[in-house]
């Protein structure tokens, strides 16, 4: 049961991400307003809990935290290796997002305590 709540956030985070991506996106870009570029990082925010969940229901890590750090290293590497251009903007998401996601993680984990 747990295996399949696991897929099902992570394809909700991955569609969530070309949600906004295509319709949040667009709208902040045609109206020229200023967001504090989370326009730009959607995909880094989600791509995060995305891939850690997925980890999880793969069964390729046994616990949420060892796959947050697992999902952060690879998106720096993706940022870093010249793939394409750097963003120092997505880098910050990528952190910020694994942060979210742990937190969430541990009230997720203190609420199931009680």
């Amino acid at each position: 049961m747990r295996k399949k709540l696991y897929y099902i956030g992570s394809g909700f985070f991955f569609i969530l991400g070309i949600v906004l991506s295509n319709t949040y996106r667009p709208y902040i870009y045609e109206n020229h307003i200023f967001d504090f570029h989370l326009a730009d990082t959607i995909g880094n925010l989600v791509a995060v809990p995305s891939l850690s969940l997925l980890l999880l229901a793969m069964r390729k890590y046994e616990s949420l935290s060892k796959a947050i750090l697992y999902s952060i290293f690879v998106f720096t590497l993706y940022e870093i290796i010249p793939f394409g251009t750097f963003d120092f903007y997505d880098l910050i998401a990528t952190y910020i997002s694994g942060l979210l996601t742990y937190l969430i993680f541990l009230l997720f984990k203190r609420v199931n305590k009680r």
